[in-house]
């Protein structure tokens, strides 16, 4: 089980965001939440700072920022730049700077402390998610055309142009924790696989995991031994890495479309966020649910995890 402490400033920080603009943090061992955040439109993205101190949300043109110990119940600090709805977020290992993606087809890295946007990196569509590889330095993102496009930050340039499937929007990014796999996926139902080596990146395979619905995340698990993809068909299937993507299961049980997935630090549990209001808890294994979260009054969109 997960151990969580009543502050969540220990053990499980689970935070869980959706459509009815609320932001509920829980105590899975107690089936229950325990605080709630008032968000002014509907939550796209979370996440936890690598501090756990603070989650941050993605909105309409905006990110907000909630302190996970104040008892106040709005945003703390908030970044005001993109002009439509902000679709992924996530911060840099040292938390030195922050980058969102957003339907104003752009790409954004932030300054944690300034709170402005220090670099604007331009798609020709609609950007659905942005993904930091592990050596820092190398940002990628998909969009809603089919392309996905790997930034130098080092040199503030575009340094190539990924298209798995011409005009197939890419859904969802992840980089494995070692940073030797990418993964995308998409609206067909559709996971490409890549090999990043010395700064290449080469095709490797693809897997046709939800075929015909949209594949809304695919995470890889901490260990490097799992791929996780959430779809429309309202199950999750689970993928052996290291049987060359060998499908294991699926977890079947929401009734809805899964928005979001999150791996336990141990990768033997995951969450998942759903359509049907709810956050169910997996042992991956087993292949069974062990919780079901109920609170929330509209999709669940959103999910942020960390038990370590």
């Amino acid at each position: 089980k997960f151990s969580v402490s009543p502050s969540a400033m220990d053990g499980c920080c689970l935070v869980s965001g959706g459509y009815d603009n609320a932001i509920k943090i829980w105590r899975p061992d107690l089936g229950a939440c325990f605080k709630s955040f008032q968000h002014e439109s509907q939550v796209n993205a979370l996440e936890l700072s690598p501090d756990r101190k603070t989650v941050a949300s993605a909105g309409f043109g905006h990110v907000r920022f909630y302190q996970m110990a104040s008892s106040a119940p709005t945003a703390s600090k908030s970044f005001e730049g993109h002009t439509g709805n902000v679709t992924a977020l996530g911060f840099a290992r040292d938390a030195g700077f922050m980058y969102t993606a957003g339907e104003d087809q752009t790409v954004k890295i932030w300054d944690m402390r300034m709170g402005d946007h220090q670099r604007d990196f331009a798609h020709q569509s609609a950007v659905n998610c942005v993904q930091l590889h592990p050596n820092q330095e190398d940002l990628f993102s998909g969009d809603q055309e089919g392309r996905i496009v790997r930034w130098d930050l080092r040199n503030n340039q575009c340094h190539e142009h990924l298209i798995p499937d011409v005009g197939v929007a890419i859904r969802s990014l992840a980089i494995s924790p070692d940073g030797s796999l990418l993964t995308a996926a998409n609206s067909k139902g559709d996971c490409y696989v890549w090999t990043i080596k010395d700064g290449d990146v080469t095709a490797r395979q693809k897997i046709a995991a939800h075929p015909q619905n949209y594949i809304l995340k695919c995470k890889f698990s901490p260990n490097a031994g799992l791929l996780a993809t959430a779809s429309s068909d309202k199950t999750v299937h689970i993928y052996d890495v290291g049987r060359n993507f060998e499908f294991k299961r699926a977890l079947e049980g929401h009734s809805m479309w899964v928005w979001d997935c999150a791996f336990s630090s141990d990768s033997r549990q995951l969450v998942t966020a759903s359509s049907d209001k709810t956050l169910r808890i997996w042992d991956v294994e087993q292949g069974t649910c062990t919780v079901e979260l109920k609170g929330h009054q509209r999709a669940v969109t959103a999910v942020a995890l960390s038990d370590s």
